[in-house]
């Protein structure tokens, strides 16, 4: 068994079910637009080979082009490490993954619609951090969906309280899902599924199974520290070089910079390079921390009442 999962017995494959690359797209703080992600396709599957995983599944936001670029990329590099096509689909209701998909997924149909819409090609469905208070989730609508599994471990919720409640909620009916939630290759593995076999195949299969256990933990404060560092440092690059024409190209999703007004071209570089050269990453990450324990708490106890209440009617 290869170094990083050497505690764990032969006959366990290792699977990561939620990563990210720089097709997932772009938030916004305040008015700045930011990439999620600035991590290619090709060096997740650097990164998960290094790391011994068996099968990763890249599930960017509402597209799949990342993943079918490192499925080919590992075609021709002929890696032992499977790709599997999958998709973070933004519906009404919340986030639903999408794994082992042929096309894209449309986003903005409701739950329901998208998981028929996931089976409809063979895919597999899953609810993502369904109690999570930083990206749309589920919920107790978990409950009342045709789910393949639920994601109880998510690495990227370092609160206690979040990934405690998937479980709970969870229970018997779902396959128990886990993944890194990865936007940078540091991520990668930080959490994981076990499941018996090694290909991608014996893992759609342990997932119908319901044959597969969450492992690793919470993303180190560092991992969360290397990735705004990351972005800054990326975005910094794209920027300082003057733009041409005919320089955008569909294998950078980041050539979206480009478009940004002049001025807040030249606010983003002055922040980026203020990011980089202060303690600010640090400083940060720590008050950061503080709030996501903050905001875990506020979910643990919104939840609790709920099914406090929901017991006393009954």
């Amino acid at each position: 068994m290869k170094a990083v999962f050497s505690g764990s017995s032969i006959s366990q494959g290792h699977a990561d079910l939620h990563t990210h690359t720089h097709y997932s797209g772009f938030n916004k703080a305040f008015f700045m637009p930011y990439p999620e992600s600035v991590t290619p396709p090709e060096r997740m599957v650097d990164a998960a080979v290094k790391k011994g995983l068996d099968v990763l599944c890249i599930t960017d936001h509402d597209e799949i082009e990342g993943a079918l670029r490192a499925q080919r990329y590992v075609r021709e590099k002929e890696l032992e490490t499977e790709v599997v096509v999958g998709e973070e689909v933004t519906t009404a209701d919340g986030h639903v993954l999408g794994l082992f998909l042929q096309e894209r997924i449309p986003l903005g149909l409701s739950a329901a619609e998208t998981i028929d819409l996931i089976h409809g090609q063979g895919g597999l469905a899953v609810a993502p951090h369904p109690f999570s208070y930083l990206c749309p989730c589920l919920g107790k609508k978990i409950e009342e969906l045709s789910l393949d599994g639920v994601e109880v471990l998510n690495a990227a919720h370092r609160d206690p309280y979040v990934n405690k409640l998937a479980q709970q909620e969870a229970g018997v009916r779902f396959a128990h899902i886990g993944g890194s939630d990865a936007h940078t290759s540091k991520m990668l593995g930080d959490a994981f599924t076990e499941f018996p076999g090694k290909s991608a195949d014996e893992l759609y299969l342990a997932i119908l199974r319901k044959e597969t256990n969450p492992g690793g933990g919470p993303a180190p404060l560092r991992h969360w520290i290397f990735w705004s560092m990351d972005v800054a440092h990326s975005v910094l690059k794209k920027l300082i070089v003057p733009y041409r024409e005919g320089m955008c190209s569909q294998n950078d999703p980041l050539d979206r910079l480009y478009q940004m007004r002049r001025r807040n071209k030249v606010i983003v570089i002055g922040g980026c390079i203020a990011f980089m050269a202060s303690p600010l990453p640090f400083v940060c990450g720590m008050v950061g921390e503080g709030w996501i324990r903050w905001k875990g708490r506020r979910k643990w106890q919104e939840v609790s009442s709920e099914w406090l209440i929901t017991e006393e009617n009954r």
